[in-house]
């Protein structure tokens, strides 16, 4: 998936980290197209925790300060996909590279984006920019 400018929210910090977020995918699409290392999927999920880290704090910063009523649904959204993720993490270190493993990530991590990022964030930038 391709970033647009109709995902754009309104607000340069959280864009450009959605940016970012679409950055890791198209990582992780390359990657798994040149033959995928587990060193090299170890350091995607870690730049991904970072990611997530960061960006989920920021977004939820915003959100609180605008009141905004969605807050507690994207708070409990934003665990979900740091436990999902962490979880694929632990199951890399466990278990090792396998097709299945690199598959499920490029789903989850395609699904958060369509379903979260260009769905249930747009929800939050139509909110935004509403408060002008």
């Amino acid at each position: 998936m391709q970033w647009n400018k109709k995902y754009a929210l309104g607000i340069a910090a959280i864009d450009a980290q959605h940016k970012q977020l679409f950055r890791l995918s198209d990582d992780l699409d390359t990657a798994l197209a040149n033959g995928i290392r587990p060193q090299d999927l170890d350091a995607l999920l870690v730049r991904l925790k970072q990611y997530a880290a960061r960006h989920f704090t920021l977004e939820e910063r915003h959100m609180a300060e605008l009141n905004y009523a969605g807050l507690g649904e994207q708070q409990q959204a934003h665990a979900e996909f740091a436990d999902r993720f962490g979880r694929l993490h632990q199951q890399l270190t466990t278990d090792g590279l396998s097709a299945d493993l690199t598959n499920l990530l490029q789903q989850e991590l395609s699904g958060w984006i369509r379903d979260h990022v260009t769905g249930m964030d747009q929800q939050f930038g139509h909110f935004y920019k509403s408060r002008g």
